[in-house]
């Protein structure tokens, strides 16, 4: 996975801290992908809260995920925690449609 990150209004020290907190959260995200994806991460500090902000294409389909809040680190979980379950619930359509029977058989003798 290939993470394409800005960040706006933080310190030195905060866009290093955030950096590896998303890296961390992006490892356990593509473990449900099948092919590498770019996610694209924008990451807004000011008083009071900080606003992380992430997209990603997935054959086609955009997911975003957002959060907003006052701790930085928590922002970033709960945003990267969105974007999973966008995925998980993904993942459950898509198999759900390959187990679809095509049409069912009748048996006739």
């Amino acid at each position: 996975m290939q993470l394409s990150t800005t960040f706006r209004g933080l310190s030195r020290a905060e866009s290093a801290s955030a950096t590896s907190n998303l890296e961390r959260n992006m490892t356990r995200l593509d473990r449900l992908l099948e092919r590498p994806v770019q996610v694209r991460a924008v990451v807004e500090g000011g008083p009071p809260e900080h606003r992380v902000m992430l997209s990603m294409s997935v054959e086609g389909e955009d997911l975003n995920a957002q959060s907003n809040g006052y701790d930085l680190t928590t922002a970033i979980n709960e945003a990267c925690e969105r974007l999973r379950n966008q995925l998980l619930r993904r993942r459950r359509r898509r198999e759900a449609n390959r187990q679809k029977p095509n049409s069912p058989v009748s048996a006739t003798s």
